[in-house]
């Protein structure tokens, strides 16, 4: 189970649904230039031990060269600080997530106008809105971070703080390529 301090009230609070075997399966789909692929991404707690789990993760990503575009796929092996998102070890092809808050969730103790670590040192600050996603219309806290070479906009469950959706538009090569990543299934109880 992961436990996370309360800021305001110097308490831990405790994320039940961190346990081995949890998991979260993303449809990830790829528009470019009238194409469109589907693909899936998903992570999955493999070992449980204190404030430490091991999470399993695959993941497609995009290669543009020469104004081409290759789907590729990234597996790792990460360990992940509970109570501070921090990934503190990794092996695979995207093990660069090491020294990083890890992006599929947030604290629940967030509010509108929290402002959190959501990916590389990046900060957003925490609003409101309301998605379809697994089969039902749910209340998210939603996060939008833009950059030069593109915009990326997360969507997550309020009350565990697991990530829902991602939204990306990225500016590659004069392609512009729309990747939308979006939880089709969980054994996660939200």
């Amino acid at each position: 189970m992961a436990f996370y301090l309360h800021e305001r009230f110097q308490e831990v609070v405790e994320e039940s649904w961190v346990r081995h075997g949890a998991h979260v399966i993303y449809e990830q789909v790829f528009v470019w230039n009238g194409n469109t692929e589907i693909e899936y991404m998903i992570w999955n707690i493999s070992q449980c031990c204190d404030e430490f789990i091991e999470i399993s993760l695959m993941s497609h990503g995009v290669n543009v060269t020469d104004k081409n575009v290759e789907l590729t796929i990234g597996e790792a092996n990460l360990t992940v600080n509970t109570a501070t998102r921090e990934v503190v070890n990794g092996s695979g092809s995207i093990a660069y997530y090491v020294g990083d808050k890890w992006p599929f969730w947030i604290e629940t103790n967030v509010t509108i106008g929290s402002t959190i670590d959501i990916w590389y040192g990046a900060t957003a600050v925490i609003k409101n809105e309301s998605i379809y996603v697994l089969g039902q219309q749910r209340n998210c806290w939603v996060i939008q971070y833009n950059w030069q070479s593109g915009i990326m906009k997360r969507w997550y469950d309020i009350s565990s703080g697991i990530l829902l959706k991602i939204h990306n538009v990225l500016y590659r090569e004069d392609i512009t390529m729309v990747v939308t990543e979006t939880a089709v299934k969980t054994n996660i109880d939200l």
